[in-house]
């Protein structure tokens, strides 16, 4: 069931919270005895919570649509009492004093925190891969452990393995995108300071944000509306008629392999038949993103590394190197390169964002790959480069255009998780949302 489906079967008198939040705390433990997926899942505030909307249930008093649903939260965001590690053997010891604004949001809103999702350390690769605290399996394939995606892994799998019923994640990246994409699930990245990060460990401040994991559009739309303060969009009467649809002709659809173009073929067609017209167009402004950035550095590695060197220099030994050599290509950037990057960015997104004002949105495939197996990256860097650049270029991009944007899935039937993105300029998540809705509809 969704989130609001539970919600619903709550204010029906049809599911008690108590009960519902025994049964997914079962499942965690039954399901996730080596803490792959939840780092921690403190079942005694769970339990709690779940009993406070129990008595507002039966008191007529529920504070929404979602009071008495469990969600999992990413381990980057603090949580009063509970370590809040960020992944990484570096912050084990750390314990906050107080919740993250978005996690006290979610509970007074009445949302139960079920624990703490397990990602990339330091939330830095598009993989999800981290020996640190163990890598959850990919939720899609039963015979191979493949690849989560990350950042957001934990959150990912908890909602395909039908460990919560939607997870909070964070994207910087693609980090929400991503692993939404490779467990077939739907993941919305908001846009670039809608939603605040107080309490939220920071990767880069430039770009990082927060987002939910979850079965559906409604979902993802009711979430939002709740961590935003705000109402949910109206999704009724949505439709793909007079839709404009940007197909970049520029780096999005290269090197895809044959599961995802064949995906994203029939995917595009079955949007055309319910009305959409899809506009192939170049977007150049890709190409000179990447080409800055190849030319003064990645600002996110400066920014990490501003401000967690001193954990990676004394203590870099412990993490995976993986992550640590993404830390310490920062440390040849100089300052001008890293403002160069700032304005010179800033000024890409700016003709990007002129460029698609004629259409609703920007529609290519989330990653060009599916889900490799974990053994034949984790433990090769030539390998784990490779698969990373490679599952991260589309999203990527998506964060320097200062976009907001929702992954939906797409595979054929019998077929490995495939993602389509729908990306639109920034602050309009309302538009991306009826538009992921009908498309949902179309994709179904």
């Amino acid at each position: 069931m969704t989130a609001l489906e539970l919600g619903a079967a709550i204010q029906n008198g049809q599911i008690d919270p108590v009960d519902l939040t025994e049964h997914f705390l079962a499942r965690i433990e039954a399901e996730d005895p080596g803490h792959r997926i939840y780092i921690k899942a403190p079942a005694e505030r769970a339990r709690a919570e779940a009993a406070a909307a129990a008595q507002r249930a039966k008191a007529g008093l529920r504070q929404g649509a979602l009071d008495g649903v469990p969600m999992s939260w990413k381990d980057l965001t603090d949580t009063a009492g509970t370590e809040t590690t960020f992944g990484s053997a570096l912050l084990r010891d750390r314990i906050p004093k107080r919740d993250a604004l978005l996690l006290r949001r979610a509970t007074l809103a009445g949302m139960i925190c079920l624990g703490k999702t397990t990602l990339s350390e330091f939330a830095y690769s598009g993989l999800g891969i981290n020996p640190v605290f163990g890598t959850p399996a990919n939720g899609a394939d039963g015979e191979v452990e493949r690849v989560p995606g990350g950042s957001s892994s934990g959150a990912a799998v908890s909602v395909t393995n039908g460990l919560a019923p939607a997870g909070i994640g964070s994207d910087t990246g693609g980090s929400v995108r991503i692993p939404a994409a490779l467990n077939g699930i739907v993941g919305l990245k908001t846009t670039i300071g809608v939603l605040p990060l107080d309490g939220i460990l920071a990767l880069s401040p430039t770009f990082d944000t927060i987002g939910p994991l979850t079965r559906d559009v409604a979902d993802a739309n009711a979430i939002f509306a709740m961590l935003n303060q705000s109402r949910p969009y109206d999704l009724t009467g949505v439709s793909l008629r007079g839709v404009r649809l940007l197909k970049p002709t520029d780096i999005m659809f290269d090197d895809l392999d044959d599961t995802v173009a064949a995906a994203m073929a029939a995917a595009l067609d079955n949007l055309a038949n319910a009305g959409a017209e899809i506009i192939e167009g170049e977007v150049p402004e890709f190409a000179e993103a990447f080409e800055l950035v190849a030319k003064h550095g990645n600002i996110i590695s400066a920014e990490a590394y501003a401000m967690w060197h001193d954990q990676v220099e004394s203590r870099g030994d412990e993490m995976y190197w993986g992550v640590r050599s993404r830390f310490e290509l920062a440390k040849t950037l100089s300052a001008i390169d890293a403002e160069s990057a700032h304005i010179g960015l800033r000024a890409i997104a700016a003709r990007f964002c002129a460029r698609v004002a004629g259409f609703t949105a920007v529609v290519h495939p989330t990653c060009p790959r599916i889900a490799p197996p974990i053994a034949d990256l984790q433990d090769d860097p030539a390998a784990y480069d490779d698969a990373n650049m490679a599952m991260t270029r589309n999203t990527r991009l998506g964060n320097i255009m200062e976009t907001c944007g929702v992954t939906l899935p797409c595979q054929r039937p019998g077929e490995l998780p495939v993602g389509l993105s729908l990306m639109a300029a920034g602050h309009n998540e309302g538009r991306v949302l009826r538009l992921a809705k009908a498309a949902e509809a179309a994709l179904a």
